[in-house]
């Protein structure tokens, strides 16, 4: 059977391009509404203070870790610039982040298995959780992930000619911009070297060409940081000095950690962000999914898993510098995509949709029962002092500052830090709550399937083990009136 490489169809193909890419925006749109977040006040915070720079104060350096990731805080710019002061901003720039990821993927399983394994590996990553977590809000993961996705495209087919060549240093911008994005993006490049020793399947020539489109990205970075700031690698100096203060019990956020040496691989088969991703592609490859890749198209896949591989070995081994962060595992995710991806298509028509109906509900589920209110008395502060236009409302510093952007887009200021003076109103979680006179409650919303399960009237069915996490996932945040 004739299998195009490529996923973009040609004009005889229509009829079953159509269907794929009705699947697809419909799978897409749900899975968005299903795990849409939306603004985070947490990094989120931080990108838009640079982007407010990158307009405000050209040319700006960046200063601190989040602010000089220029191909985030740059596009974030320019859609403010574009759109004005808003969260519909946010939410746009996440969109292309996202678009530009599914997209990659897809194609980059389109050439090497045909066009039906890149509608597939497109439809499981725009609902994969952990893709979607990151799509309603700006953050560097999902441009990271683009930009290594496409890299490893352009350098799987290169050969030892001047096409070749080119497509190297191609690959090398590609991994450069994915290092701007995020340090640790140099963690999968290490997977080139054993590739470069044993010079196959990509050519020795062409990742020395890759080597200099990395050095022209990072090269140029370091011109304008040394040309600004008189500090060529200023960047790096403060990447690695940023997160002294991270807790390591982040580690055991959404993770079940048992014992180092094998919790990262329990981050990746025990994760709501995963689901039955990697358990499918196990099976996949046990299977008989590696021989289901072209011959021809072999490198590209060999490429892919070693950078992969290389990512989740050194995060592994980073253990103690980095928290197992499942968005570490991006990349690892992507390939057990195009994986599970291959295998499906070629498998009959009845089983691919169970296969595919199996892993994409089992991914809408899981972001069904999260939470997407983590900062519930923050959102409940900034509705009360709406509510209260006239009167100071006091929170814990956090929260105050974690306001004060959808504040500035309230057009209100009536905030302050705890405690609040006598007489006056302070909003804090009803565990933590101070003394004085309850105003108003603010119940969390339910997640989606509870929301779903209440508007059946099913609420009083379900066990109660689980009923605070379906139908109050957060805690209830408490208006009060101090005493005089």
């Amino acid at each position: 059977m004739k299998m195009h490489h490529t996923f973009r169809a040609d004009a005889a193909d229509r009829t079953r391009t159509l269907p794929w890419l009705l699947l697809l925006l419909g799978c897409a749109a749900l899975a968005l509404w299903i795990g849409w977040i939306g603004f985070e006040a947490s990094d989120d915070s931080l990108y838009w203070q640079g982007a407010m720079k990158v307009m405000t104060q050209p040319p700006f350096p960046g200063d601190n870790h989040w602010t000089t990731r220029f191909p985030l805080t740059i596009t974030f710019a320019a859609m403010l610039r574009l759109m004005g002061q808003g969260f519909a901003a946010f939410a746009v720039t996440a969109m292309i982040f996202y678009a530009c990821v599914v997209a990659v993927t897809g194609m980059f399983a389109g050439k090497v298995a045909g066009a039906r394994s890149g509608w597939i590996a497109a439809l499981l990553t725009a609902t994969l959780p952990v893709i979607v977590s990151h799509a309603t809000t700006v953050s560097v993961d999902l441009i990271e992930a683009a930009a290594l996705i496409l890299g490893i495209t352009l350098l799987g087919g290169a050969r030892a000619d001047r096409a070749g060549y080119v497509r190297g240093v191609a690959a090398g911008v590609a991994f450069g911009v994915a290092v701007l994005c995020r340090e640790t993006s140099v963690l999968p490049l290490v997977g080139l070297v054993p590739l470069f020793l044993l010079g196959r399947p990509v050519p020795r020539g062409v990742l020395v060409a890759v080597g200099v489109g990395v050095a022209v990205v990072l090269g140029g970075e370091a011109l304008y940081q040394w040309a600004l700031t008189g500090d060529p690698l200023r960047r790096y100096t403060i990447a690695f000095n940023h997160d002294d203060h991270i807790d390591r019990a982040a580690n055991m956020e959404g993770n079940l950690l048992l014992w180092p040496p094998i919790d990262p691989l329990l981050v990746l088969l025990v994760n709501d962000d995963f689901g039955l991703l990697f358990w499918a592609a196990g099976a996949a490859l046990a299977l008989g999914a590696w021989r289901m890749v072209p011959v021809g198209q072999r490198g590209r896949m060999v490429v892919l898993s070693a950078m992969a591989g290389a990512m989740f070995l050194l995060v592994a081994v980073l253990y103690g510098k980095l928290v197992l962060n499942p968005r570490y595992f991006t990349l690892p995710a992507l390939a057990a995509v195009v994986i599970v991806a291959i295998w499906a298509a070629g498998l009959s028509p009845r089983w691919r949709m169970l296969l595919l109906a199996a892993i994409v509900g089992s991914n809408l589920l899981l972001m069904g029962v999260g939470n997407a209110h983590p900062r519930w008395v923050m959102e409940a502060m900034v509705e009360a002092s709406g509510q209260h236009p006239r009167e100071l409302i006091a929170a814990d510093p956090q929260t105050v500052r974690r306001a004060l952007i959808p504040m500035l887009y309230a057009g209100r200021e009536n905030l302050r830090y705890a405690p609040a003076r006598p007489g006056g109103l302070e909003i804090a979680d009803a565990e933590h709550a101070p003394a004085g006179q309850v105003v108003a409650r603010y119940p969390s919303p339910a997640t989606k399937v509870g929301a779903i399960f209440r508007a059946l009237g099913l609420e009083p069915l379900v066990p109660h083990a689980i009923a605070r996490r379906m139908f109050a996932p957060s805690p209830e945040a408490v208006l009060v009136r101090r005493p005089d």
